[in-house]
């Protein structure tokens, strides 16, 4: 796992406690048991689902810094990648990269009467927010701002809450 944070790069992987060379030469460092990743599913069907990675049994310093990170963690890149290696843990092959998404949000929670805080970071697939217009919305007032005299959106407000039959028999 890949977290492009705003202020580092951080690699992890899922196995032991100890550090790893990928065939790329980057260093990942091991989140033990203490890390896991949820279902990566595919965009079937229009769908955009997200994927939620976890870290539990964190010290008060990295608890901080978690709340207190949405702008390290919000829009930024997070990327998931397999590595093949042999009995001795060297590279068989190259990274392959089996999800790519946007970080969301970061919630923490603790369960009741236990010491153990729980960070969890949702992604998002690209696919989330493909039906936004960037930076803008379809409305009139946008479509002038970007085309001046334009009149294509000027009905769209009026279009919202209108039944269009077609086709007319």
């Amino acid at each position: 796992m890949r977290f492009d944070f705003k202020s580092e790069s951080l690699r992890l992987w899922e196995g032991g406690h100890g550090t790893l060379r990928t065939a790329d030469g980057q260093m990942w460092a091991g989140a033990g048991q203490l890390g896991q990743i949820g279902d990566i599913e595919s965009s079937i069907g229009g769908t955009a689902p997200t994927v939620e990675f976890s870290l539990s049994g964190v010290d008060p310093t990295v608890l901080a810094k978690a709340l207190s990170a949405s702008d390290e963690v919000k829009g930024r890149l997070v990327e998931v990648y397999l590595q093949h290696f042999n009995e001795d843990w060297s590279p068989l092959d190259g990274l392959y990269q089996t999800f790519s998404g946007i970080m969301d949000r970061m919630p923490v929670s603790a369960p009741p009467g236990s010491p153990t805080r729980t960070i969890k970071l949702v992604a998002e697939t690209i696919w989330t927010q493909r039906g936004f217009a960037p930076f803008s919305y379809i409305s009139d007032r946008d479509q002038k701002r970007l085309h001046p005299g334009d009149r294509g959106c000027e009905q769209v407000a009026a279009m919202a809450s209108k039944t269009i039959q077609w086709p007319v028999f």
